[in-house]
């Protein structure tokens, strides 16, 4: 934040925003927020990533509002780390209709330091924007919530697969190669009723209810 205004007789810091948005009408959306959030405002638009990342290698905006659906080249998180790279001391908000988690989770690898959804009251986008141009990370809690539910489901995941014993993996194995119950036993030199219920445990474990099922599914856990 670089130079100073007089408002009502105070000094105001003046906060530099560059807005990103394809559509006119979101960016002036937004603009009204900051004007309401920041009373020194240098405002800069671009209708495009790449015209955003050549206004604020010259600008050096302190927040960047970044809408996550970009129809040109480049994406959101690329720009995120263009951004980065060309102004370290800015701070970038992604600002979207969705909470689509693996987009933004790409955004905040790359640096991007908020995320908010554009459906939050007013009131509350002007104080989280305030936060995130202050250096406080932000995010939407029902996009903190998205990321803990995907979380949830890999732990599950992977705990189905840790819970797999040594034998019903050689089972599973088996079952890859299309073995049937008569030949896993065979190989294994087990009874084939004991293969039935290795089996029937690997159907439960993995949430299915066929063989061929099963093998889908373990393959895209990474057990075969």
């Amino acid at each position: 934040m670089n130079d100073q205004r007089r408002q009502h007789g105070r000094a105001t810091v003046a906060v530099k925003v560059l807005v990103v948005d394809d559509h006119p009408l979101a960016r002036r959306g937004v603009a009204s927020l900051l004007a309401e959030a920041f009373p020194a405002l240098e405002l800069r638009e671009a209708g495009t990533t790449g015209e955003a990342i050549t206004i604020a290698t010259t600008f050096q905006p302190d927040l960047v509002v970044l809408d996550l659906r970009t129809p040109e080249p480049p994406t959101a998180a690329a720009t995120c780390a263009l951004l980065k790279e060309r102004n370290r001391r800015g701070h970038i908000v992604i600002l979207t209709a969705y909470a689509e988690t693996d987009l933004i989770r790409e955004c905040l690898a790359k640096g991007a330091d908020g995320v908010l959804l554009k459906d939050t009251e007013s009131a509350d986008l002007i104080t989280r924007l305030q936060h995130i141009a202050a250096g406080t990370r932000v995010i939407d809690p029902r996009v903190a919530a998205a990321f803990a539910t995907d979380l949830v489901s890999m732990l599950r995941g992977n705990e189905d697969q840790l819970m797999l014993s040594p034998r019903e993996r050689e089972v599973l194995d088996l079952l890859a190669e299309g073995c049937s119950n008569r030949q896993i036993a065979t190989r294994l030199f087990i009874a084939e009723t004991t293969v039935k219920g290795y089996v029937a445990s690997l159907l439960e474990k993995l949430g299915v209810d066929s063989r061929l099922q099963a093998v889908v599914r373990a393959a895209q856990r990474g057990l075969l």
